[in-house]
C-alpha cells in the first residue's frame, strides 16, 4: 500500500468515526427532549402527519429520525400522538449539540487531527519529490562517471537512493584509494615513496614522544648496484629493485613491522629512497635490539642470489641505524644521522651495518663542509696544477709528466687530494674540476711541446665518473683542439678497478682514442684484484705498478714475485712498466734490477709547479732538449 492510499485511508476512518459519534450525540439529544429541558425551542403542530418523512442529506447522523419541512424550515420530530407532533427546528439541535463544551473539544481533536494528516500527506509529498530529485541527480551522476548502478524505476525511490549512494561511495573509496597510491607509491617497486615516508615519520615521532619510547630507523644502499647497471643495463637494474622491495617486504610481515595505510593499504614502515636507497622504520617499545635483528635479516636476504633471467646476480647491502630521540628527534635528522652511519658501513667494508654515533657526524660535516668549499674554489679558480715526472732508469730522460690537482684552501692551507678527490667524485663536482684539469693540463704541455719537449706527454688521471658521465672522446678530442696539442703527447691514467667496471662501450671508445694517437695506462696496478689474462684484451700501452709493491719487494719474496714476473709480462705484451712510489736509492736499484723501464716517485721529484719545471728543464737542458726531444731530470742518488 502507498504512503497516499494510506494517508487517504486514514482520512475516511476519521470522517466516518467523526460522523458515527456525532449521529450517536444528535440521536441522544433529541430523545433528551421528552424528558430534559435543554433550551430548546418546541413546536406542537397538528394536521402534520401527511408531511412526516425520513428524506434529508444529513439524516444520517440522525439515525433515520422522522423530518418535517413546512414554510421552508425543517422540523425533527420528537413525539407524534393523537393528531399532535412535536418537534423542533433541525438547526436549533445540531448547534446545540456542536456547541455542547465537549462536542467542540471534539470537533477540535478532529480538525487538528485532519490538519496533522493533510501535514503529513504534504510533507510525504514534498519527500517524494525530493528523494525523486536526489534520484535523478545520483543518476545522473553515476552517468556521467560510467558507473553502472542496479537501481530500477520499479523500486521505491528511498531504496533507489540507497542503491545510488552505496554505488558512489564504492566509487569514492576506490578513488580515494587509487589517487593515495598514484601519489604516494613509489612507481617501480610499489612501496611507499620517500615524501609521504617522511610525513609518517614525522607522526610516528610525535607518538613515540607522547608515549615516550625509542625508535629506529634503518638506511640500507644495496653495494656494487651500480655495477649491475652498467654491465647488465638499467632493465636489469630495475628487476633488482623490485626483488629487494619484494625480499624487505616479506622481512616486514616476519617480523611483524608492517603499518598498513587504511586507504591505500601500503606499508608505510618501508620505503624507497629513491636510486638503490630503501628504509625501514621500526618501534622499539617490546626490544630494544630489535632494530639489530631486522638488520642482520635484511643482509642475509640481500647477499641470497639474484636471478635475472639465466644469469645469477650477487649484490650485498650496507646498513646505517639511527635511534630516536638518542641520534636525532626530526625525521629529516634521523634519515641523515641514518645515512651517516651507511657511510660508514660502506667504508668499513660494506655488507655490514653501523649504528650512528656522534663522531659519525663530524666525518658528514667535514663532508658537507669540503663539498660546499669546492665549489667555491671551483669558481674562484683556488686549485693549481703541479707536475711530477716519469723518467726512464737508464738517463732519467722524463717520458711524462703527470699532472696532480691541489688545493690551497685560504684558511686551511693546503688540502690532500686523498681527501677532497673522493668527496669530488662521489659528488659529481669532478665532472667540472676535470674539465679544467684536462684544459689547463694540455695548455701547458702544449707550451712545453712546443718549446721543444716534443717526445714528452702529459699524463691526466680520469675517474669512473668521468667515463660514465662524458663521452670521453669528444671531451678528449675537443680539448687537444682547444690547445693545440698532439694527440700522442697525451696519456689517460685509468685505475685498475675503474677498468674493471668499464662497460664495454667505455672500452670501444679507449681504442678510438688509442688509434688518435693517445697512450692509455692502466693505474694502481695490483690492486684491483683483476685477472692478468684481462691485461691482453685492454686497450692499455702502460702498466702503473702501485707503490704497495715497490715498498714491500725488498723484504717480502712474494712482493717481489710479482713485480718481476709483471716486468716480464709487460715486456712479453709490449707494454711500458712503470713503479710508482719508488722513495729511495735501494728501490730504485732493486727496480731497475727487474727490468722495470721508466720509475716515478720522491726519490725523483716531488710534484712541482710548472715554473719550476720550466727553470729546471728548459733552461738547463735545451741542447739536449733539442736533441732527442726530452728533458732530463737530474737526481742526487
Amino acid at each position: 500500500m502507498t504512503n497516499a492510499i494510506r494517508t487517504s485511508f486514514t482520512i475516511i476512518i476519521t470522517i466516518i468515526a467523526f460522523a458515527y459519534g456525532m449521529s450517536i450525540l444528535l440521536t441522544k439529544k433529541i430523545n433528551d427532549l421528552n424528558y430534559i429541558d435543554s433550551g430548546i425551542e418546541l413546536y406542537y403542530l397538528t394536521g402534520v402527519e401527511s408531511q412526516i418523512t425520513k428524506t434529508a442529506w444529513y439524516n444520517i447522523l440522525l439515525s433515520g429520525q422522522n423530518i418535517i419541512i413546512k414554510e421552508n424550515e425543517t422540523y425533527i420530530v420528537i413525539n407524534s400522538e393523537q393528531g399532535l407532533t412535536v418537534a423542533a427546528l433541525s438547526s436549533d439541535i445540531i448547534l446545540s449539540t456542536l456547541l455542547a463544551p465537549i462536542n467542540i473539544i471534539i470537533l477540535l481533536l478532529l480538525i487538528m487531527a485532519v490538519s496533522w494528516i493533510v501535514n503529513i500527506r504534504v510533507q510525504t509529498r514534498n519527500e517524494s519529490y525530493t528523494l525523486k530529485l536526489l534520484n535523478t541527480q545520483a543518476s545522473d551522476l553515476l552517468k556521467s562517471l560510467n558507473l553502472a548502478t542496479s537501481s530500477t524505476a520499479k523500486q521505491p525511490h528511498i531504496e533507489q537512493l540507497r542503491v545510488n549512494y552505496d554505488a558512489l561511495r564504492t566509487h569514492i573509496t576506490n578513488y580515494t584509494k587509487e589517487s593515495e597510491i598514484s601519489i604516494f607509491q613509489d612507481k617501480l617497486t610499489h612501496l611507499l615513496d620517500r615524501h609521504a615516508y617522511i610525513e609518517h615519520l614525522a607522526k610516528q615521532l610525535r607518538i613515540a614522544e607522547r608515549q615516550k619510547y625509542r625508535c629506529a630507523l634503518l638506511f640500507i644502499d644495496l653495494d656494487g648496484f651500480k655495477q649491475v647497471n652498467d654491465s647488465f643495463g638499467h632493465s636489469f637494474g630495475d628487476e633488482i629493485l623490485m626483488q629487494v622491495a619484494s625480499r624487505l617486504s616479506s622481512i616486514m610481515r616476519h617480523h611483524k613491522l608492517s603499518n598498513l595505510s587504511p586507504t591505500s593499504q601500503l606499508d608505510q614502515n618501508l620505503a624507497r629512497l629513491g636510486g638503490d636507497e630503501f628504509s625501514i622504520f621500526i618501534d622499539l617499545k617490546e626490544c630494544k635490539n630489535r632494530a639489530l635483528d631486522v638488520a642482520q635479516n635484511v643482509l642475509h636476504e640481500i647477499e641470497r642470489d639474484f636471478v635475472l633471467g639465466n644469469k645469477l646476480i650477487k649484490i650485498s647491502a650496507s646498513i646505517g641505524i639511527a635511534v630516536y630521540p638518542d641520534s636525532a628527534a626530526t625525521p629529516q635528522s634521523l634519515l641523515q644521522m641514518a645515512d651517516v652511519a651507511m657511510y660508514r658501513a660502506k667504508t668499513d667494508g660494506r655488507g655490514i651495518f653501523k649504528v650512528y654515533s656522534p663522531d659519525m657526524g663530524k666525518k658528514i660535516r667535514r663532508y658537507h663542509y669540503l663539498l660546499d668549499e669546492m665549489r667555491l674554489a671551483i669558481a674562484s679558480e683556488n686549485f693549481h696544477l703541479s707536475f711530477q715526472p716519469i723518467v726512464d732508469v737508464d738517463d732519467c730522460a722524463i717520458d711524462y709528466f703527470e699532472a696532480l690537482v691541489r688545493w690551497e684552501h685560504p684558511k686551511e692551507g693546503l688540502i690532500s687530494p686523498e681527501e677532497f678527490i673522493p668527496i669530488a667524485e662521489e659528488s659529481n663536482i669532478i665532472l667540472e674540476l676535470g674539465d679544467w684539469i684536462m684544459l689547463e693540463s694540455c695548455r701547458q704541455m702544449s707550451a712545453w711541446y712546443n718549446a721543444g719537449m716534443r717526445k714528452v706527454k702529459i699524463s691526466v688521471n680520469i675517474s669512473g665518473v668521468q667515463l660514465k658521465h662524458c663521452n670521453i672522446y669528444d671531451w678528449v678530442m675537443d680539448k687537444l683542439s682547444k690547445t693545440g696539442l698532439p694527440a700522442h703527447a697525451l696519456m689517460l691514467e685509468i685505475t685498475e678497478s675503474t677498468f674493471i667496471e668499464a662497460s664495454n662501450k667505455i672500452i670501444q671508445t679507449l681504442e678510438q682514442l688509442r688509434a688518435e694517437g693517445i697512450t692509455i695506462a692502466i693505474d694502481d696496478f695490483g690492486t684491483g684484484f683483476s685477472s692478468l689474462s684481462t691485461l691482453a684484451d685492454l686497450p692499455i700501452d702502460v702498466i702503473k705498478l702501485d707503490r704497495l709493491f715497490v715498498s714491500q719487494a725488498k723484504d717480502n719474496a712474494k712482493y717481489h714475485k710479482i713485480m718481476h714476473s709483471v716486468s716480464e709480462l709487460g715486456a712479453k705484451l709490449g707494454l711500458k712498466v712503470v713503479a710508482e712510489g719508488v722513495e729511495d736509492v735501494k728501490q730504485f736499484e732493486l727496480v731497475k734490477s727487474m727490468g722495470i723501464n721508466s720509475i716515478q716517485g720522491y726519490l725523483i721529484s716531488h710534484p712541482e709547479s710548472s715554473l719550476n719545471v720550466g727553470h729546471k728543464v728548459l733552461q738547463d737542458n735545451l741542447n739536449f732538449i733539442s736533441a732527442t726531444g726530452r728533458g732530463v731530470w737530474n737526481i742526487q742518488k
